[in-house]
């Protein structure tokens, strides 16, 4: 198993369009952040805090955003959203206020808030997971492989675990330092891996897995299934009905899930896929970069209509995005 990183830390800030780049989950895993509309997204915050052999991440964005990507192979994650709980999915599921979920490694992630949300996550192997639930308590809880559980927590037990992450972030900003102690790191992980332990044990540690046949699940599975086929199509525009018929569900029925599950119509969360895609391309202009060329690569076949439609999403015409960007790089 690949080690994490000695202990350090590392803030980031994206504001307006820079938003949509890449940033690493633990070693192995990715994240992309995609815009619904520049007026909600003008800012988003990510802490990393590597400690020895787990690591502490959170998420902080002042707007609604979409989130695609990949966890880590190797690590499980504890993971409970702070803040805008109430209008968070993760793969089409509401995350909801006060649930404590552990995540399977290699958890293919789509995330999706409505406003301003806060999370955090702490990275460790599923064996030192279990090792600690069971010293606890041998045998009361098992990690389920390929799974969600979830753990609701109580009141006083959600604070306390949201009050121990803040001091610890907190404690770890250091301006002008990027390490810590390895007495330091080797503390605040296990006050980390205590602090979720006590919580769901008090919580009864009673689970509640998220079958891989949940119709909530399975839902987010074929938004990210659909996604896939539609990056697979030519010029990454493959029709709704082709779709449909790929996929075995009418029109009407993808209609009623993508509604349910992500709260918009499939054509508008693909235009919103390819438009954050053209994006990200311009954002990593090589410099023979033509906007056509880009529009093209994304399905948009009028580049008038293109540069229309980017201009209401982003604030800008894609034009003046790869101008800015020339002149960034240069």
């Amino acid at each position: 198993m690949t080690s994490l990183s000695k202990s350090k830390y590392h803030e980031e800030t994206s504001h307006g369009l820079d938003m949509v780049n890449k940033f690493e989950v633990v070693e192995g895993g990715y994240f992309e952040r995609r815009i619904i509309s520049i007026e909600d997204n003008n800012e988003a915050r990510n802490f990393q805090l590597s400690l020895g052999e787990t690591r502490l991440e959170s998420g902080h964005h002042l707007g609604a955003l979409i989130g695609r990507g990949k966890a880590s192979s190797e690590y499980v994650y504890l993971g409970l959203t702070i803040k805008g709980g109430e209008y968070t999915r993760y793969n089409g599921i509401p995350t909801g206020i006060g649930n404590l979920r552990i995540y399977p490694e290699g958890a293919e992630i789509l995330y999706q808030s409505m406003g301003e949300a806060e999370w955090f996550t702490y990275a460790i192997s599923r064996e030192k997971l279990q090792e600690a639930l069971d010293e606890y308590d041998r045998g009361k809880i098992k990690l389920i492989p390929h799974q969600i559980m979830t753990f609701p927590l109580k009141t006083e037990n959600y604070e306390q675990l949201k009050t121990l992450f803040l001091d610890i972030k907190q404690m770890a900003y250091k301006p002008g330092e990027t390490a810590l102690s390895e007495e330091v790191s080797r503390m605040l992980s296990i006050a980390l891996l205590n602090g979720f332990i006590n919580a769901i044990f008090a919580s009864e540690g009673q689970a509640d897995p998220i079958k891989p046949n949940s119709l909530t699940l399975l839902h987010g599975q074929l938004i990210m299934a659909t996604e896939q086929l539609m990056l697979s199509g030519q010029e990454n525009n493959l029709k709704l009905s082709d779709l449909a018929k790929a996929t075995g569900y009418t029109l009407r029925a993808l209609e009623f899930i993508f509604k349910n599950s992500v709260g918009m119509s499939p054509k508008n969360w693909f235009v919103n896929m390819r438009m954050n895609g053209a994006l990200r391309d311009l954002m990593e202009a090589k410099p023979n970069t033509t906007v056509s060329d880009v529009a093209t690569r994304w399905g948009f076949q009028h580049l008038a209509r293109f540069s229309a439609q980017y201009r209401d999403m982003f604030g800008e015409l894609p034009s003046k995005t790869l101008s800015r960007v020339r002149e960034r790089n240069k």
